[in-house]
This record gives C-alpha cells, sequence and structure tokens, in this order.
C-alpha cells in the first residue's frame, strides 16, 4: 500500500455451518460429533472427545469457544447467546481443552470436554461448542458507498444437549386440532406444546378412517423441533382427496427423537355439502 493509500476498515463476518450428521465439514475443517447428548446424575459428571480434522493443504488455526442456543424456528433454525444467558443453558456446566491450536494440514486434533452436572437441577439444558478458523478477506461496498475489506470467520458446531438422569419428563400435548376441506385438499392443523422438561423432535403421520374402519386417506407430519414451552404448529395436506359425506375418525401419530410419543384421536362428520364438523377428542 502506498503512503497516499489509506487503509481500509474491516468488517467481519461469521459464515455458521451447522448439521447434525457425522462426520461434518466447512473450509477444510471437520469434527466427528456435530450433535452431543449426555444423560448424568446430578452432581457428577461426564467427559469426552471431539475429534477436529483438517482436511485441506493448509494450516488452520482453530479457536474453540461456548455459546447457549435455543430454537427460533420449529424446523430447527437455532438463535445464539453468549454462554450462560440462558434459562436452560448448560454453557457454564463445560470445561474443555485446548481452546486454541493450530491443525497442520491433513492433520487432527483432540479436543477434549468434561460436563460436570449440578445438585439439583433438572429437565435438559442446552450449549454449542464452536469450532472458529479464518477465511479468506474479501472487498465489499456498504449501503453509504464505503468501501471496506470483510474478513470471513467459518465455524462449525457442536451441539451439547445434557439430561439429568432421573429428571427427565418428555411430554406434549396438541391443541387447537382442526380438519378442513379446501377444493381437493383434506387438511390438518394443530398446536404441538412442549409439556415436557427437555427438547422434543417430533414427527409422524395421521390417518382418516372411515365407519367401517378403513384408513380412507394418510398424511405426512413434518419433523417440528421444541424445547420445553415451545409451540410448533403442526400442519399436513393430503391433494386430490376428497371426504364423501359420512363419520369418520382422525388418528395422529407422533414418534419423537430419542424416545416417546403422542397419539390423539379425534371423530368428526361431513355434511352432505361437504363441509366439515369441529374434531371431538376420544379417549
Amino acid at each position: 500500500m502506498s503512503p497516499k493509500q489509506k487503509a481500509l476498515p474491516y468488517i467481519f463476518i461469521i459464515a455458521l455451518v451447522f448439521a447434525v450428521c457425522v462426520p461434518f465439514s466447512w473450509a477444510g475443517l471437520r469434527i466427528d460429533k456435530p450433535k452431543i447428548r449426555i444423560t448424568a446424575a446430578a452432581g457428577s459428571y461426564d467427559s469426552g472427545e471431539i475429534k477436529v480434522d483438517n482436511t485441506g493443504k493448509e494450516p488452520l488455526a482453530v479457536k474453540v469457544y461456548l455459546e447457549d442456543w435455543t430454537y427460533e424456528r420449529q424446523d430447527g433454525g437455532k438463535v445464539f447467546a453468549p454462554k450462560g444467558t440462558q434459562a436452560l443453558s448448560s454453557s457454564t456446566w463445560i470445561t474443555f481443552y485446548p481452546a486454541d491450536f493450530k491443525v497442520p494440514a491433513d492433520g487432527t486434533q483432540i479436543v477434549r470436554y468434561t460436563v460436570s452436572v449440578p445438585e439439583g437441577v433438572k429437565g435438559g439444558h442446552f450449549s454449542v461448542m464452536f469450532f472458529e478458523t479464518a477465511g479468506d478477506d474479501i472487498e465489499q461496498q456498504t449501503g453509504e458507498g464505503v468501501n471496506v475489506r470483510v474478513k470471513v470467520l467459518n465455524r462449525l458446531g457442536a451441539l451439547f444437549y445434557v439430561e439429568p438422569q432421573g429428571t427427565i419428563q418428555k411430554t406434549a400435548e396438541l391443541k387447537n386440532l382442526a380438519v378442513d376441506q379446501k377444493l381437493n385438499d383434506f387438511i390438518v392443523t394443530a398446536d404441538l406444546i412442549n409439556t415436557g422438561n427437555t427438547d422434543i423432535t417430533a414427527s409422524g403421520t395421521f390417518n382418516v378412517i372411515d365407519k367401517e374402519g378403513f384408513v380412507y386417506c394418510r398424511g405426512e407430519i413434518d419433523e417440528m423441533y421444541t424445547l420445553p414451552k415451545d409451540k410448533a404448529v403442526l400442519r399436513s395436506v393430503v391433494s386430490s382427496t376428497t371426504l364423501k359425506p359420512g363419520a369418520y375418525d382422525l388418528l395422529i401419530t407422533l414418534d419423537f427423537q430419542n424416545g416417546g410419543s403422542l397419539v390423539q384421536e379425534a371423530g368428526f362428520t361431513v355434511s352432505a355439502d361437504g363441509v366439515v364438523s369441529s374434531l371431538v377428542p376420544k379417549k
């Protein structure tokens, strides 16, 4: 840079990559455990390790740190916050080593962690361990027309789900359950409320059964991700299906990841002019 040139200001951009498959990699960085579920008694601890690989041809400097997370969307999208700031944080329970290191090309580094579960805690608690490395510099113009140099930071996240042994309640309920027919679509909607004290990822099916006991139609229910007290909106549509007048049962079956399920049955009728009645829950 010549003496008359002015250095461009820096802006930092974090490129976050996140997944639950094993292993997972980004920009030459790979971790073998992007999702870690720990069950340990309150007052005890558990430990393990995460393998960090550099699949590239240049050394990578890596910084490791913890943050809290919650679900931002029911499809699993997350929002992150400083460690220890969320009500269900487990970030302050986790220690690890090393926090800064350089991985040679085609090399490996082991990060060891310990999770110490405090006495008296109940229900699921959550954290994320980020592995961050610097990417390339790019030049970019702001909305005000100012040229800036942007430093891209790449990071992978390993999610921690910590469950104190013997305290977990995995329960949920469906509210505002409804069915409708529009054109040639049969639609099922409901609110899934996480009434337990840990995370629930739910998916499943619904069946419409006629008075003879035959399955008239069947629909898929996509995965919904919740933490305690979260609400997810269930909506499933079966196209090219019109129910004939008569009486029907709706049977919803939701399976929870890592154990548990929810079954809801309700009856309804379809009038001669195609109007669907309100659902009557069955026990």
